[in-house]
């Protein structure tokens, strides 16, 4: 009979417990070492979206039908109310549209897995934590807080933002601290009634949803310096929180006053910017562990219930241990590390923390009729299906994890030379080698093809070389001008040759597409944005989770220069596509070459 591979997981989390019924259902030896001495009950909710709903089906039926039956069902005609803080509603957002999240308080999710993992075969070791492993070819080496240590065949890192596992594989430092902290707890029979709202104020945010049993779990969200909010301890932060909404909405106020004490959870907001490497022969990070997120987007939980469910189906398919965590790393962090930017972004848009941003955060939610602007896409998730099987893969070769240099192509949309989107694709490309990748920047007048034809590679040699780059690129940023409505015929005709990519359909896959619109008009860039974010999805690759619209070109960067708004925000789409092009050139490296993507 041959012996089950024994895996331990730090942190009996979401993640976790998520990581631990999957792999128990599938044969392996579990084993969850948890900090806590108890399961904690009460406490505050979060939302499980519809992409977490899938990981939770793929992680087996017993865990989608457990984790259904902890929360609030949303109804068909459900909406959430967006509102300012004296409580002038500024739209109503359709749940359904959302694919119908289901807020849960957290406990209750937790026990729910826990049930699920144990039932599965899944043992507990409680009040102990991970303090340190090493690796060996057939085996890891885990020592414990207690002094005692353990071998196993794998280890899962699922031990939270400030997680051992992580701090000795990467040895990354603290997570970095976003400018605001959260307030949270749950109030039965408020007058708000069983569904949700969010409420905007002036540097602060308070979501609130329903979870069942006439309660409602809220999370107020504050600008403030880091520490001040924690060392009040629950209730003194509690009642600072009422001083704050001093002539806010009464039933908010109301809501908040009505909480029990008991619940109350106070924490500063942090994260960290995504990793090159999760993975370290036999070890694995997953969760908040791998990559830690602000809660603007409401899926934190969901990214690690995603973890657990593409691990646990890499590991189930593939007997040779470094080759599957290798596979789920790759499958896993262009995906986590878009999310993590694309929460950030939101998460400092959320807040308005003056006047002018007030403004513009209420504005955005009336015009847009919701919240988040880029929760569909990401809710959009489905399990993908394994490829070819695993088993059959080569073992990784030594020296593979050498982090090659991400390359970036950039494309500009203006045929005219020396037009400002030729000169805002060379300050992009200037912000990209100065961030350690290779940049290669093609003008409108080198973009100037005949129209495309299938083939035209193979008689146009202008056009050949932009292939050639393209094959190269980790990431990909598109400039384009606003004055032709949508975007440039030049550059929408230098995109259609990408088909010549290796076949008849574009390729590619798993490049960060950064966009920018280049113009005065507002509605125009608005217009030239949408339609390079769907170019972007059209040639299968990952957009950036910021899209950018300039008037001009920025000045060279100066130290001793402030950076205006526009400049800021092309500045950081650049920094978030070097981030994604980064995690492709990593997992190229670890297959040896170049990516199956490309």
């Amino acid at each position: 009979m041959t012996q089950r591979q024994t895996v331990f997981i730090a942190g009996g989390g979401i993640g976790g417990l998520a990581a631990a019924a999957g792999l128990a259902a599938r044969g392996f030896d579990v084993t969850v070492i948890e900090r806590a001495a108890t399961l904690r009950e009460g406490g505050s909710g979060l939302m499980i979206q519809p992409n977490g709903l899938r990981a939770a089906d793929a992680l087996g039926a017993g865990v989608g039908a457990r984790v259904r039956a902890t929360g609030h069902t949303t109804a068909p005609d459900e909406v959430r109310v967006l509102m300012d803080a004296r409580g002038t509603v500024l739209a109503e957002e359709p749940l359904a549209a959302a694919g119908r999240p289901m807020p849960v308080l957290r406990s209750a999710l937790h026990r729910a897995l826990l049930d699920e993992a144990v039932t599965a075969g899944a043992a507990l070791r409680m009040a102990t934590t991970v303090e340190d492993y090493t690796g060996h070819d057939d085996h890891v080496t885990v020592r414990f807080s207690d002094g005692g240590a353990a071998a196993c065949q794998v280890l899962i890192g699922a031990d939270g933002i400030n997680s051992a596992v992580r701090r000795r594989m990467l040895g990354d430092g603290p997570p970095v601290y976003r400018g605001y902290t959260s307030v949270r707890g749950r109030t039965r029979g408020s007058a708000l009634g069983q569904r949700g709202h969010v409420v905007n104020g002036r540097g602060i945010q308070l979501f609130v949803a329903p979870v069942g049993d006439d309660t409602l779990y809220w999370t107020a969200k504050i600008t403030a310096a880091e520490g001040e909010w924690p060392a009040k301890g629950p209730e003194e932060a509690r009642r600072a929180l009422l001083a704050a909404l001093e002539g806010w909405y009464p039933p908010v106020v109301d809501l908040v006053r009505a909480a029990d004490p008991g619940d109350v959870v106070v924490t500063d907001i942090h994260d960290r910017d995504p990793a090159a490497r999760w993975t370290d022969h036999r070890v694995a990070l997953l969760g908040d562990a791998a990559h830690p997120m602000v809660p603007a987007l409401g899926q934190g939980a969901n990214m690690a219930l995603e973890d657990a469910a593409v691990l646990a189906d890499r590991l189930g398919a593939c007997a040779h241990v470094p080759t599957a965590l290798a596979a789920y790393a790759r499958e896993r962090m262009d995906r986590t590390a878009a999310v993590v930017l694309s929460s950030r972004r939101q998460g400092a848009l959320d807040q308005g923390a003056d006047r002018e941003g007030e403004q513009r955060r209420n504005a955005r939610m009336r015009a847009a009729g919701r919240k988040d602007q880029d929760a569909l896409d990401i809710a959009a998730w489905r399990p993908a299906p394994l490829a070819a099987d695993p088993a059959h893969a080569s073992a990784p070769r030594k020296g593979d994890d050498i982090v090659h240099t991400p390359h970036i192509v950039l494309l500009s949309g203006s045929l005219r030379p020396g037009s400002t989107s030729d000169r805002v694709a060379q300050w992009c490309a200037q912000r990209v080698t100065a961030g350690g990748a290779t940049a290669r920047v093609f003008t409108g007048a080198e973009l100037d093809f005949p129209a495309y034809r299938p083939g035209l590679a193979a008689c146009h040699a202008g056009v050949a070389g932009f292939l050639d780059e393209l094959r190269r690129a980790d990431g990909v940023v598109l400039v384009s001008p606003t004055y032709h409505a949508s975007i440039s015929g030049l550059l929408k005709n230098a995109l259609d040759a990408v088909n010549d990519i290796d076949g008849p359909q574009p390729l590619l896959d798993g490049r960060a597409i950064g966009t920018v619109a280049v113009g005065a008009g507002p509605q125009g860039a608005a217009t030239t944005l949408t339609t390079l974010r769907t170019v972007a999805h059209a040639l299968r690759g990952w957009p950036a989770p910021l899209g950018v619209a300039v008037t001009r070109a920025p000045a060279p960067a100066a130290v001793d220069r402030q950076q205006a708004p526009d400049e800021a925000r092309l500045d950081e789409m650049v920094r978030q596509v070097l981030w994604l092009a980064g995690v492709r050139a990593a997992a190229a490296g670890d297959t040896g070459g170049v990516s199956a993507a490309a």
